[in-house]
């Protein structure tokens, strides 16, 4: 697999690099960015009195392809900006970077004709009233950082880990579970090997972060909000190839590469990704807290200051391939793709630190062939049509092979409790997954002032399981999870585009079945009682929701949403993970009512000087709100998710952007998250009893969170077509109960701590960006940093990334 996979990434580029030497001798090539360093989307480039032109990507980059005199003028328009032209001076390398227009006074729009459906998307989602935050990826780009670091950064969003890469997490927005999509795909439809915390920054362009109400286009049951990740998908040639290496002893490489040919317009895209770390970083005792690591000396548990992880490294590794056609007559983009990966995690905990785990890991293969088709104007003009289905298969194993418990020393435990052998554990989990979705735009007029939406999503998973070590088959134990969801939206705009709605209706359907085996056998494998039973639970649910949108000034709005949505159990929720999550079949799907309104501000001083405001508050009203807990089943502790009936949720968020031309940019967040026990009585039954819970803080969820972000950037420093640049982060978490909040006092609770991590990246790139080098450092004073349930996350590190990016 690894050498047919090395000798097609050789012939890829070894074919980028042929078609960029065969094009670039005629022509003209550049960057068009604004005077903040932002790449403009869709300027225009055209050699003045002639008919040949172009326009810029989602980088700004652009290329021209001529044979005029190099003492032509090449002048360069974008909508919302001053024109700038300039002669060529036989230089083929021309880059631009264009000032703001004042006396635009109108919203930036896109028209329908020459732009993408993405860049429509983008349009719409910026001038709609959805509460959503835009992350430019490429602005990371040299970080040595997986997605979750980055979004961890993100106003409102909670990412609590387990461990250190490619551990356990659980995701939230603004306190309530939130759906990730990879371009508009449910990310569990990608299997146990892609995640969060493993996919590098390198093969995404943007991230669309949703509070809230979600676009109906997204077709899931997602609640309080979503995560939109949108890979980088280029029409012209490029290869961006990435390596980084850091502390305990992590490695991670990234390749994405495309290229249509420009006659026959036959396209491929690649992304793969390798990612490993031992993880095997020192954890300590903290009393204060309880936090209390132990071995065994003398047969007795003996308290140790602090221990290293010795059974959590963890591999994962990814490779998509996607040939079709772009642009052509039938089909704007359509690509058949494969898929696979493959990953190994090594499990040092459970759902606590008091049972160490020696032998325990698991592992997953993945396979996902994928059609996908999209279509501008399909059947009649102004029709948008969004295609993709998939069918997966994951073969996934887990172990615990070892005989005897172990301590933190990395030894077998010798008292007597320990002598008795564990029983071995061999699983192995076929699972099955279907995905259909179909997405239909209509744009009433070219202006897209009224528009209509329908989405339909149907997902299936069956899941076999069998014992290797018994020989036994337990198909269908637990078997099956199928979702359908309908959404069928209205976005329309009014009062010369100051005042945009998004209405929208949805329909959900659950159907899920599960055989539990009571069967007894004697030793000749005969049946002696007993049978296997059969459950299944089927619901029907209906939302809505409407956001709104009113542009007060050129430069700042209002904005309001509100939404019934609900959320279904996961295969996870209801069956387990068969390692360190339990199933829980009574979980229930959650309801929430939701409200959010706030106020944006985006402006221009000088030209020099850029602020961006927003300030949003929400409130919720959650019925069978799905959280955590830790539960101990025959001595181990797991993960389980559970329903409390009633959580009321409130609270604000703020971020404020400040930029300096392209010299100087800060950005400060935070958020206040309280959930409130909204469940007056113990039960529905007569006696009324008032819980104990009720109107106290949920325990065991951060409720004040927030960060900082400060660059200093300096282009052409040592040379023409370079750019350093060094930012500072700081992360912060409040300290919140482990525990119920009415139970003592905050010096007798459990409770996580207040956490402050400071981190620095500096970076440097050459040659209009192709060669680059960074140096990362995280968490620089070694804060004792703790999440889920006390479980330590690793402590400072540094790493360092090189990168080469050809387009």
């Amino acid at each position: 697999m690894l050498k047919s996979t090395s000798t097609f990434v050789l012939l890829f580029i070894f074919t980028v690099f042929t078609q960029a030497q065969t094009s670039k001798k005629n022509a003209i090539s550049g960057f068009v960015k604004d005077n903040f360093g932002k790449p403009i989307v869709g300027a225009t480039i055209l050699l003045k009195d002639q008919t040949m032109g172009t326009s810029s990507d989602v980088d700004g980059y652009y290329k021209l392809q001529t044979t005029v005199s190099h003492e032509a003028i090449i002048r360069v328009t974008a909508v919302g900006y001053r024109p700038q032209e300039r002669t060529l001076d036989n230089k083929l390398i021309q880059d631009f970077q264009l000032k703001e227009d004042h006396n635009y006074i109108d919203e930036v729009t896109i028209s329908a004709r020459g732009k993408t459906e993405n860049e429509h998307q983008v349009a719409s989602i910026k001038r709609s009233g959805f509460n959503v935050s835009v992350i430019d990826m490429n602005k990371h780009a040299n970080e040595a950082a997986n997605l979750t670091q980055v979004l961890k950064r993100a106003t409102g969003v909670t990412i609590r880990e387990d461990g250190g890469l490619g551990s356990n997490f659980i995701f939230r927005i603004n306190g309530l579970d939130a759906k990730i999509y990879i371009d508009g795909v449910p990310m569990e439809n990608f299997g146990t090997s892609m995640s969060l915390n493993n996919i590098p920054v390198n093969l995404i362009d943007r991230v669309e972060v949703y509070k809230g109400v979600v676009p109906a286009f997204l077709g899931s049951d997602a609640l309080g909000g979503a995560v939109n990740i949108i890979t980088k998908r280029r029409a012209r040639p490029y290869l961006d190839l990435s390596y980084s290496l850091g502390s305990f002893n992590t490695h991670q490489a990234a390749v994405v590469g495309t290229f249509t040919n420009p006659k026959s317009k036959l396209s491929l895209r690649m992304n793969a990704f390798y990612n490993h770390s031992d993880n095997d970083y020192t954890m300590y005792t903290a009393e204060k807290y309880n936090v209390i690591l132990e071995k065994t000396v003398d047969n007795k548990f003996v308290p140790v200051p602090k221990v290293k992880r010795f059974n959590d490294a963890y591999t994962s590794a990814m490779g998509q391939l996607e040939a079709g056609f772009r642009d052509v007559s039938w089909a704007d983009q359509f690509y058949a793709g494969l898929t696979y990966s493959q990953n190994h995690k090594e499990n040092q905990l459970g759902a606590s630190i008091n049972k160490v785990y020696g032998g325990s890991w698991s592992e997953s293969n993945y396979l996902m062939p994928t059609l996908s088709y999209k279509k501008n104007n399909f059947v009649v003009n102004r029709l948008y049509a969004d295609v993709f289905t998939s069918y997966s298969y994951d073969t996934r194993y887990v172990r615990d092979t070892a005989l005897y418990n172990y301590d933190w020393s990395g030894g077998w435990i010798s008292n007597q409790i320990g002598t008795t052998p564990n029983p071995q554990k061999d699983v192995k989990y076929n699972l099955s997954n279907y995905l259909a979705r179909v997405n239909l735009n209509y744009d009433f007029d070219e202006a897209r002032n009224q528009s209509l939406n329908f989405n339909y999503n149907f997902n299936s998973n069956n899941q076999k399981e069998y014992d290797r070590i018994g020989n036994y088959d337990r198909s269908g134990l637990p078997s099956y999870l199928g979702r359908h969801i309908l959404g069928l939206s209205w976005q329309n705009q009014w009062f010369d585009k100051r005042l945009s709605n998004v209405l929208a209706i949805k329909y959900y359907r659950l159907d899920a079945s599960k055989d539990i085996d009571e069967r007894k056998f004697d030793g000749n494998n005969e049946l002696l009682s007993g049978d296997i039973i059969h459950q299944k639970k089927q619901g029907s649910y209906y939302s809505m929701s409407i956001a709104t949108r009113y542009r007060i000034t050129k430069d700042g709005g209002w904005k309001l949403s509100y939404e019934r949505a609900y959320n279904l159990p996961s295969m996870t929720g209801l069956f387990g993970d068969g390692q360190n999550i339990t199933s829980n079949w009574d979980l229930k799907p959650e309801r929430s009512d939701n409200i959010n309104t706030g106020f944006y501000y985006n402006t221009f001083i000088n030209q020099d000087h850029f602020i961006n405001v927003d300030v949003t508050g929400f409130y919720r009203l959650a019925d069978h709100y799905i959280n955590t807990r830790a539960v101990t089943q025959n001595g181990n502790d797991y993960f389980q998710y559970y329903n409390v009936d009633g959580v009321k949720l409130y609270g604000f968020e703020a971020e404020v952007k400040y930029g300096f031309k392209d010299l100087f940019a800060i950005t400060l967040n935070g958020s206040y998250d309280k959930a409130i026990d909204n469940a007056k009585y113990t039960d529905d039954s007569g006696n009324q009893q008032v819980s104990l819970n009720y109107g106290h803080q949920l325990a065991n969820r951060p409720w004040i969170y927030g960060n900082v972000d400060v660059s200093l950037i300096q282009n052409n420093w040592f040379q023409k077509g370079s750019r350093i640049q060094l930012s500072y982060l700081h992360q912060y978490s409040h300290w919140f109960y482990l525990t119920e909040a009415y139970l003592g006092s905050l010096e007798s609770k459990d409770h996580i701590p207040s956490q402050n991590i400071h981190s620095a990246v500096l970076s440097y790139a050459w040659d209009r960006n192709k060669y680059n080098v960074s140096f990362e450092g995280r968490n620089l004073t070694d804060e004792r940093a703790y999440d889920n349930f006390r479980l330590q996350k690793p402590g400072r590190a540094f790493y360092v990334k090189l990168r080469l990016s050809i387009m």
